[in-house]
């Protein structure tokens, strides 16, 4: 496929397929010479097809030509290996060098200060699992993952927590989550997150005032407001590069 063509159908240029393939190339590698195993590449295609569109058999057929059990086995492989290496590209890190980088992006967006991160939750659309299914409806009737994520001023992921279904509230997932280790106790910081009016108000994160009356709780709100736009269009941007996180391309 031509480098049109993968940012089409794959999302990602072919040299950032290439590196995707060296990196799980230990894992993926065929562990026979039967000449009908998929190869690294292959793999790495049918799983980078899926999260593109959401559909296991359309949109892996004509490129590998093979069954949606097989395509099925595939992402889940590929899946697997990559949530392995979470760690090594997701990471909240609050050294003195990257809280300055921060608070310094963030404040070049509408001069909220001491800003590590934009925190919020977005529901990922399932099939309906074997338990608990209410436990999966959310707020729209849908069943779903509440999946929290945090990123910084460049759009960039930094943490998250997909362990809670649907109906879960944002507070709770934010209570149980890591973050608020990263906050408080040994690590304290004198820094905070930015949160929309569903979080409480405490020490790590800062919301919106709901009936702001003077000039500067307007000016408050409105500057978390516009700071806070970040982390919706990281929502955004990754539900439409990955359709499989989005309700337009089918559930999961």
């Amino acid at each position: 496929m031509s480098d049109d063509q993968c940012l089409r159908r794959l999302r990602f240029r072919k040299d950032a397929i290439t590196e995707i393939c060296n990196l799980q190339q230990p894992e993926l590698d065929p562990q026979t010479r039967v000449r009908i195993a998929l190869s690294v590449a292959s793999k790495v295609t049918i799983a980078l097809n899926f999260y593109a569109t959401g559909s296991f058999q359309d949109a892996t057929a004509d490129i590998c030509n093979i069954s949606q059990f097989t395509a099925h086995t595939v992402i889940r492989e590929v899946t697997y290996v990559l949530y392995g290496r979470r760690a090594d590209y997701i990471s909240f890190s609050m050294t003195r060098e990257h809280q300055f980088e921060h608070q310094t992006g963030f404040m070049h967006i509408a001069h909220f200060p001491r800003v590590q991160g934009m925190i919020d939750c977005t529901h990922i659309g399932l099939s309906a699992p074997h338990q608990a299914t209410e436990q999966f409806r959310d707020c729209k009737g849908f069943l779903s993952l509440n999946v929290q994520l945090v990123c910084d001023h460049n759009r960039k992921i930094m943490h998250v927590d997909a362990r809670y279904p649907g109906s879960t509230h944002d507070s709770f997932i934010l209570r149980q989550s890591s973050l608020p280790h990263v906050f408080t106790g040994p690590n304290e910081h004198n820094d905070w997150l930015l949160g929309d009016k569903g979080y409480a108000l405490s020490t790590l994160l800062m919301t919106p005032l709901r009936n702001p009356i003077t000039d500067g709780q307007v000016a408050y709100n409105e500057s978390l407001t516009a700071t806070r736009v970040i982390i919706k269009h990281t929502f955004g941007i990754l539900k439409q590069r990955f359709r499989c996180l989005d309700h337009s391309g089918g559930v999961l």
